[in-house]
């Protein structure tokens, strides 16, 4: 649907060798997919966290490994049937959200902060963050606005989900999905079928026009039912969510992350 195929199979073979992606969530467990191909040696080059008495490198909710796949996962689990859409990325496991997948404000803007300080020791250029404010505030007073554009100023790509509340009238796009300078991302549903003829923005995909007149989201990705690597069978999402289960080493979910 987006085309990543063809970057893996032309010229050059892009897959992501070489780029660092950072992902701010609710942690990246060290699962097959987010290995080296055939196993072993880990992709997530550091975890770390600004939350108090977390475990940076645990994902209780199961948020993050889920988002981490979808970007990075090269199919081990599968021998290379589900892929993400740069399988041979290196990543950052930055925590900011607890075994709920709630966030402080605080902690997204460490989390960010502590990024720009490592950006060059980690080749960190794309920041992936889906998570989205519950304040609603215009972008040039955000704090978590403030944050994200650091790193765009500093050379960072930063994507941003647009949030899942686009069921409601009328439709906010909170921060930092509301920043002019991020990749804000909507999320489309395939209905099933693997046409893109009718293929539709999902119903609960937030979009609109924000406080300061700037059209969200800038684009959309496939976002309904997409089977991603799981944390555990103990993760939040795996044990409140039966029918998403896929397997012991997958999952489906929706929504714009």
């Amino acid at each position: 649907a987006i085309g990543a195929d063809h970057l893996w199979n032309g010229a050059g073979y892009l897959q992501g060798q070489g780029v660092t992606v950072a992902v701010v969530d609710s942690g990246v467990a060290n699962h097959p997919d987010l290995q080296v191909m055939g196993g072993g040696t880990s992709r997530i080059l550091l975890s770390t966290t600004p939350m108090t008495n977390a475990i940076a490198s645990n994902d209780g909710y199961g948020h993050g490994t889920l988002v981490a796949g979808i970007i990075g996962g090269n199919g081990n689990v599968s021998n290379g049937g589900r892929l993400g859409v740069a399988p041979a990325v290196n990543l950052i496991n930055v925590k900011v959200a607890n075994d709920q997948g709630m966030s402080l404000a605080s902690d997204l803007v460490s989390g960010l902060e502590w990024i720009n300080n490592n950006r060059a020791a980690y080749n960190i250029k794309v920041v992936n963050i889906s998570l989205n404010s519950t304040l609603q505030e215009a972008y040039n007073v955000s704090a978590l606005d403030a944050a994200v554009e650091i790193l765009w100023f500093n050379g960072i790509v930063v994507v941003v989900s647009a949030g899942n509340n686009g069921t409601g009238s009328p439709v906010t796009l909170y921060p930092p999905a509301n920043d002019p300078f991020v990749i804000t991302v909507g999320a489309t549903d395939d209905m099933g079928t693997a046409s893109l003829s009718d293929d539709a923005l999902a119903a609960f995909s937030a979009y609109g026009t924000t406080e300061d007149n700037f059209a969200k989201p800038d684009l959309v990705a496939p976002g309904r039912n997409i089977i991603a690597p799981l944390a555990s069978t103990s993760a939040a999402i795996y044990t409140n969510h039966s029918a998403n289960r896929v397997d012991t080493s997958v999952f489906r979910m929706s929504g714009t992350s």
